[in-house]
C-alpha cells in the first residue's frame, strides 16, 4: 500500500451496502430498523446494485481549469458534523479534516472522513467509517482511497487507485474479491464525497453558475450537475449566516444520493471563507441533515459568528 495512506483499522465484523461521507447519516438511520422508523432505505443510500453498466455512454463534459476552483483545498482544516433527521437531533457525527501528504508536496493533500453513529442510533448500530484520500490539488482530483467501516452484517475494506496514465479506475474490495474491478475512467476528474464537499468551496457560487462533479465510489461513477440556485439566511449555530445554497440539476446515471428538483441541497457561507454549513435529502418522512457543529482553519478553532 502506498505509504500516503497506511493506516491501522480494526478487523471488525459487520456492514452494509450504503454510501459513505457526506450520506453517511442517511444511511446510518436507514439501518436502524427502517420499517419501524417508516423509512425506505431506498431513498437515502447509495445505490445498492453491486455492478454498474460497463455499457455507459458518458456524454462530454469539459471540467474546469483546476487553478480556478482549488480554493475549497487547504492544509489544516476541520469541520465536524451532526447528523440529523426529522425529530431526532442527533443520529450521527462526521468529521472532514485535511492534512499535509507525508512527504511534504505541497500539490498533495490527505482528505480524512471519519463518521459514527450518535444518540439512539448507536446504541442499535455502533458504526465507525472511516475514509482516507489522497488529493492533488493541482490537478483537482484524487489520487487514491480508501474506505473502511464497521458494523454488525458486513465489513467494508476497498482500496481505489487511479491510473491516468492509463485512463483506469483499479478497485479493490479486500474483504470481496469477486467486486475488485479495473474501469475505464470516463473522466479524468474523480473526486470522493469528501473531496466533492470542499471542492463546492472554490467554485464561483454566484446564482446559476453550474459546475461538473466526477463522483468514484464503491467501484462506481457518477457525473452530477451542480447549480447555485440562491441565496439564504441560515440560522446556524454561530449565529444567521448568508449562505450560497447549491443543488444538483441532473446526474448520470441516477443518483439516490444526488437528487435534483429540491431533494438535496448543501449550503455556503457567503465569505471568504465558504464554510460548508450544511446538507440536506428531502425523503417521504422527512429531512435528513449535516450540520457544522464546528470547524477549524489553520488551526484556529472557530466558534464565534461568521463575519
Amino acid at each position: 500500500m502506498d505509504r500516503y495512506l497506511q493506516f491501522a483499522v480494526p478487523r471488525l465484523p459487520t456492514s452494509a451496502e450504503a454510501g459513505f461521507g457526506l450520506c453517511f447519516v442517511f444511511w446510518a438511520l436507514g439501518l436502524a430498523s427502517p420499517q419501524s422508523l417508516g423509512v425506505n432505505p431506498n431513498e437515502i443510500s447509495e445505490d445498492t446494485e453491486s455492478e454498474q453498466s460497463e455499457q455507459l455512454d458518458w456524454p462530454d463534459r469539459e471540467f474546469p481549469d483546476p487553478d480556478t476552483i482549488i480554493g475549497g483545498f487547504n492544509e489544516g482544516e476541520r469541520f465536524q458534523f451532526r447528523g440529523q433527521w426529522g425529530i431526532f437531533p442527533k443520529v450521527g457525527q462526521i468529521t472532514i479534516a485535511t492534512e499535509a501528504a507525508k512527504n511534504g508536496d505541497p500539490s498533495k493533500l490527505l482528505v480524512k472522513t471519519e463518521a459514527r453513529t450518535a444518540g439512539f442510533v448507536k446504541s442499535l448500530f455502533p458504526l465507525l467509517l472511516k475514509g482516507r484520500a489522497l488529493l492533488d490539488i493541482s490537478n483537482g482530483r484524487i489520487l487514491e482511497n480508501r474506505v473502511t467501516d464497521e458494523g454488525r452484517s458486513n465489513e467494508r475494506d476497498a482500496n481505489t487507485r487511479f491510473d491516468f496514465d492509463n485512463g483506469l479506475m483499479r478497485h479493490v474490495d479486500n474483504l470481496r474479491p469477486d467486486r475488485t474491478k479495473d474501469r475505464p475512467l470516463p473522466y479524468g476528474t474523480p473526486l470522493d464525497y469528501a473531496s466533492a464537499i470542499l471542492q463546492i468551496r472554490g467554485w464561483n457560487l454566484e446564482p446559476d453558475q453550474e459546475y461538473p462533479l466526477f463522483i468514484a465510489s464503491n467501484g462506481k461513477f457518477y457525473l452530477i450537475e451542480m447549480k447555485a440556485t440562491g441565496v439564504d439566511s441560515l440560522n446556524t449555530k454561530f449565529g444567521e449566516i448568508e449562505a450560497y445554497r447549491v443543488e444538483p440539476v441532473s446526474a448520470f446515471p441516477q443518483s439516490r444520493i444526488f437528487r435534483e428538483g429540491g431533494k438535496m441541497a448543501i449550503w455556503i457561507s457567503k465569505d471568504s471563507r465558504r464554510i460548508p454549513l450544511r446538507l440536506d435529502v428531502r425523503t417521504s418522512i422527512g429531512t435528513a441533515s449535516m450540520r457544522l457543529e464546528s470547524f477549524d482553519l489553520s488551526g484556529d478553532v472557530v466558534v464565534a459568528a461568521s463575519d
